[in-house]
C-alpha cells in the first residue's frame, strides 16, 4: 500500500472508531433511532413509560397527556434521528469522494454532532414535560429516579 492508501484507511478507521464510540454512548443512554415505529425498547422514553407504569399511580388524566407528550416526543425523535442518519450518508459520500476531511465532511460531522446535542435536548425536555403532570408528591419520587438513571449513565 502506498502512503496516500494508508492515510485514507486510517482516516476511514478513525471515522468508524468515531462512529461507533458515538453509538456506542447513544445506546447507553438508550438513545436509538426508532426508524417509522415508535421509540424503540430501552429508549429514554420507554423507560419514563415504565417507571410510571411500574411504581406510579396515575390517573386517566394523566395518562392521557403523557401519551401526548410520548406521541410528540416520539415524533420529534424519529425526525432528529432521520436528519442524523441523512448527515451520516452526507459524511460517507464526502469522505467516499476524495478520503479525506473536506469541508462538506467537517459539515457533516457538525451535523451529527448537532443533532445528538438536539437528542439530549428533546429527551430532557420530554422529562420535564411528564414531571409537569405529575402531583408534587409524584413529582418527588419522579426527581429521584431521573436523578439516579442520570448518576448511572453519564452522557
Amino acid at each position: 500500500m502506498n502512503t496516500a492508501s494508508w492515510r485514507g484507511f486510517v482516516l476511514t478507521l478513525a471515522i468508524a472508531a468515531a462512529a461507533g464510540f458515538a453509538g456506542a454512548k447513544l445506546g447507553m443512554a438508550g438513545l436509538h433511532p426508532g426508524g417509522s415505529q415508535r421509540v424503540g425498547e430501552g429508549s429514554v422514553r420507554q423507560s419514563v413509560d415504565t417507571l410510571l407504569d411500574r411504581d406510579f399511580k396515575l390517573n386517566p388524566a394523566q395518562k392521557q397527556q403523557i401519551e401526548q407528550i410520548d406521541e410528540s416526543f416520539t415524533r420529534t425523535h424519529n425526525q432528529i434521528w432521520a436528519d442524523i442518519n441523512t448527515q451520516n450518508a452526507r459524511l460517507a459520500s464526502a469522505v467516499a469522494t476524495d478520503m479525506s476531511l473536506s469541508p462538506d465532511a467537517k459539515t457533516s460531522i457538525q451535523g451529527i454532532q448537532d443533532g445528538v446535542g438536539r437528542l439530549h435536548t428533546a429527551s430532557i425536555q420530554y422529562i420535564l414535560q411528564v414531571r409537569q403532570v405529575l402531583t408534587p408528591a409524584q413529582r418527588k419520587d419522579f426527581d429521584e429516579h431521573v436523578i439516579m438513571a442520570l448518576m448511572r449513565s453519564p452522557p
